[in-house]
This record gives C-alpha cells, sequence and structure tokens, in this order.
C-alpha cells in the first residue's frame, strides 16, 4: 500500500483479478472430450490418407489415456456422479462413429441374418449362408467370413432379433447393437460401487478403474462387442447373488436365483461366462458350510436355465460345438500362441515347418496350466482366502493369459472385477497400468507393420511437439500443477 503523501488506500487502484483456473477435473474431462473427438474424425473419414490418419487416430487415443490417468488423481474426490457424466462426456462422440476397433459386429448381424431366415447359425458362415452378395457380407471380415457363430444361445437371439428388426439394413443394425453395448455398460456402472463396497474398496476407484477405462470406451461403447451386455449382467447377477447370501433364508433364495440366472444368461453370451458361476458356486459352498450339496443345486440350476435358453431359442445344442470356432485363426496376442510360433520360427531355422504343432502342444500346456490355476483360486475362494470378486477377477485373468485366443477386450473380463476389488494403491496401479498399455496397443484404423511403426511414430511425434510448444508458451503451468496435485485422504 502506498503511505505517501497525498495518496489514499482509496486512490490506489486494486490489480485486476486472477483469472479462474480450471480444476483439475476440467483438465481430464476437456482432454478426454478432444482425444475422443480427433480419433472419431480421424478414424471415421476418408479425408486423410492413411498413415496421417492412423498418426492423428492414435494421437486422440493417447489424449484420452493421458486425461483418464490425470483424473486417476482427483477421483477419490468426485461423486458418481460426476463420474459417471465424465463417462458420458468422454463416450459420446463415439457413438457418432462407424464400428471401430474390430468389426465383429459385422459378424453379429451376418450370424443374426443367418438365424432369422431359419438357417443354423452354428454349422453356417456368412458366405455359405448369405451368399457374397449380401451387403452384410461384404463387410464381414474375411477372417470370419466362413465361421460359424461361436456364441451362446442367449446372444444369437438377440442377434436374431435384431436382425428380425433391421434385416440387412447396416447402420439400423450397427445402432441397435451399440444399444445392447450400452445397456451393459450401465449395468456395469450400477454393479462396480457396490461391487467395490462388498470388496473394502473405494468405489469412486472401481468407477474410474472400470467404468472410465479406455479399454470400455474403445471395446464396449466404440466396438459394440457383446462382451457388454456379458459382462453388465455377469457383474450385476454376481452382486445380486451376494447379496442374497447375506440375507435371511427366504430373501435368501430369491436374490441368489436371480443372480444365478443372470450369470446363466451371461454364460449363454459367451460361454466364458460359466466361470463366474463356479466361483460363485464357491462362495455359496463356504457360506452354506455343506460344500457337495450346494454345489449340486447351484450348477444344477444353471444347466437347467442352460437347456430352457437352448430349447425354447429353437437353436438347439449346436453352440456346443461351435464354441472353439474362433480358435481357427491364431490370435498373435495369446502367451500359448506366441510360444508356438516363437517354436515354429526356430524351427524354420533349421528347415522345419512345427509351427502348428507347436501351437497346438502349447495351447494343450496352457488349458492344463488354466485348469490347475482355477482350480487353486477356486479352492482359496472357498476356503475364505480369497474374496468372491477378487477371486472372479483372477479366474478372468488365468482364462485369458492361459488361452488360445486373446483379443484387447477380453482384458476386461479381469480388470472389471479387479477394479471393484483394489483395495491397495498397488493392485489400483497394477489394473491402471495394463488398460492403459493395452488401450494404445491398438489403433482404431489401419492394417500392416509398417503402417502401424508409421503412424505411432508420427503421433509420438506430434505429441511431442505439442508438448515442447506447451512448455514454451508457458500454458502447461496449470496442468503440470494439476499433475503435482495430491488429493487429501487415504493413501
Amino acid at each position: 500500500m502506498d503511505f505517501r503523501p497525498g495518496t489514499s488506500p482509496e486512490a490506489v487502484p486494486s490489480p485486476p483479478p486472477a483469472p479462474p483456473r480450471r480444476s483439475p477435473v476440467s483438465h481430464a474431462v476437456i482432454t478426454g472430450c478432444i482425444g475422443s473427438i480427433v480419433m472419431v474424425a480421424a478414424a471415421s473419414g476418408r479425408v486423410l490418407p492413411m498413415p496421417a490418419a492412423v498418426a492423428l487416430s492414435v494421437t486422440g487415443m493417447a489424449l484420452v489415456v493421458a486425461a483418464w490417468l490425470l483424473l486417476g488423481r482427483q477421483h477419490r474426490r468426485l461423486p458418481a456422479r460426476v463420474l459417471f457424466a465424465v463417462a458420458a462426456a468422454w463416450g459420446l462422440p463415439l457413438l457418432a462413429a462407424p464400428p471401430l476397433f474390430s468389426g465383429d459386429v459385422w459378424s453379429y448381424l451376418a450370424q443374426g441374418v443367418i438365424a432369422a431366415t431359419g438357417q443354423d447359425p452354428y454349422t453356417l458362415g456368412p458366405l455359405q449362408a448369405l451368399g457374397p452378395a449380401s451387403p452384410v457380407t461384404q463387410q464381414v471380415s474375411p477372417y470370419w467370413i466362413e465361421t460359424p457363430a461361436p456364441y451362446g444361445p442367449a446372444w444369437m437371439v438377440l442377434s436374431r432379433t435384431v436382425a428380425m428388426l433391421t434385416g440387412e439394413h447396416l447402420v439400423a443394425g450397427v445402432l441397435l447393437y451399440r444399444l445392447i453395448a450400452l445397456i451393459g455398460v450401465a449395468l456395469i456402472a450400477w454393479a462396480l460401487p457396490r461391487l467395490a463396497r462388498r470388496s473394502g474398496a473405494e468405489p469412486s476407484s472401481a468407477l474410474w478403474l472400470g467404468l472410465l477405462n479406455p479399454l470400455v470406451l474403445w471395446h464396449l461403447v466404440a466396438g459394440a462387442h457383446n462382451d457388454g451386455i456379458m459382462l453388465g449382467l455377469l457383474l450385476c447377477g454376481t452382486e445380486i447373488a451376494l447379496q442374497g447370501a447375506d440375507r435371511t433364508r427366504t430373501a435368501a433364495t430369491l436374490r441368489i436365483a436371480a443372480g444365478l440366472t443372470m450369470l446363466t444368461v451371461a454364460a449363454n453370451i459367451k460361454v466364458v461366462g460359466f466361470a463366474a458361476v463356479c466361483c460363485l458356486t464357491a462362495e455359496l459352498a463356504r457360506r452354506r458350510g455343506n460344500p457337495l450339496a450346494t454345489a449340486l443345486t447351484t450348477l444344477s440350476a444353471a444347466a437347467t436355465v442352460t437347456a430352457a435358453i437352448s430349447l425354447g431359442s429353437g437353436l438347439g445344442f449346436g453352440w456346443i460345438g461351435a464354441i472353439h470356432s474362433s480358435t481357427a485363426v491364431h490370435s498373435w496376442l495369446a502367451p500359448t500362441n506366441m510360444a508356438g510360433f516363437l517354436a515354429g520360427g526356430l524351427g524354420k531355422l533349421t528347415g522345419a515347418e512345427i509351427t502348428d504343432t507347436a501351437i497346438t502342444v502349447a495351447v494343450t500346456i496352457g488349458a492344463a496350466v488354466c485348469a490347475v490355476v482355477v482350480t487353486r483360486l477356486l479352492w482359496a475362494t472357498y476356503q475364505g482366502r480369497l474374496g468372491p470378486v477378487r477371486g472372479l477377477g483372477l479366474v478372468f485373468a488365468a482364462v485369458v493369459l492361459c488361452g488360445p485366443v486373446v483379443q484387447p477386450w477380453y482384458l476386461l473380463w479381469a480388470l472389471l472385477p479387479l477394479a471393484a476389488a483394489a483395495r491397495k494403491r498397488h493392485d489400483r496401479t497394477i489394473v491402471a497400468r495394463a488398460g492403459a498399455l493395452i488401450a494404445v496397443a491398438l489403433p482404431p484404423n489401419g492394417h500392416g507393420a509398417a503402417l502401424l511403426i508409421g503412424g505411432y511414430l508420427a503421433a509420438a511425434l506430434l505429441l511431442g511437439a505439442t508438448a515442447l510448444l506447451l512448455r514454451r508458451s508457458g500454458a502447461d503451468m496449470d496442468i503440470r500443477r494439476c499433475a503435482e496435485h495430491r488429493p487429501t485422504g487415504r493413501p
């Protein structure tokens, strides 16, 4: 304050107010929205040459992942409704895009048309059943154009219904499959915080790690995979059944029956869901104290529901023989196949072609290891050394890591239950790192090693140049301050 003669405090002008700073949450929300829009624009249009489109789509992916990790420093201070709003803001641009990251939705549509026309989707592929002139067949990947449906009868009922409503109209079919996927995401949003409270974890952590996970945005929202409705039913069924296990006998029976029915329907969408039935059986056997009778009752009920769906749908039990049709294509992400490819490559150095044999051996070993690990996990759940939600996540992790087919969205089978059971910082870090790593592993568009390498390098240069410009202009001060912020509360 100036106390010189002739001056007064009133005569000294006050400094202009500082401009309001955006909160860390605002930075994260805006960055994620920009990333989603950039990714959709680059992956959907045909204006840019493919190398530039891949580079921009990878840049958009990186922005969303960075926003997600930045939000992770603030999620404990945010109520569930804010996290729901963030998920909607990031996911909304993806709804305007064509199917991204994979074309499985076209296979769904083709299989539904096959069933709707009275043909057997478990013995015929799109090419044989619909012919090459069908607009749906023309969209199906060459890898799956002759492959029967590898899904359960509950999913085929949904697919047949979609086909009966839309026929071979591509846009309408995709919209309905997106709607089904969004219903699954809504069920996931309902179940995650409740499973987290049951496991002693923070509901906000479960929503951040699970619902806001970029893999959910990429593959359930943008990709419209049937894993969305499968996981939604599975997680809701687990929570409802465990609620029943906590209650009196009359209420318990109804809730356990409802939860088990949801789990069985999930398993009749994708057969891997039967792992959740086994986990619930182990937990109920522990609580009831009569393991043999409980196991027989639970598994018999699941078998009865499965038979009712199979026979009631008119599709019969052909799905059992078609389950392994998706393994005809060797998935390079599967550790068992990686081992087989490595052995095959070494064999080629000596002039021997052993790749297929090596993959078969590796897959067999993986199945044996998976059986042992899953059995031990179920035993630990039965003994009470492992919580039912964490046990479910670890069982799915074993199934994915030891299985013959791995796709990026398969990791959600394990990551979502583990997100709900992550009580310690170490557990949350593992889930977050796994989600971030896989989220940027594959772009939504482009194929071929040269194209992908060039796209990722260009995206890295673009992001690096942007960060350098922000640093030089001083515009990154708020962002760095947000990144250094430590929220109050438990570590």
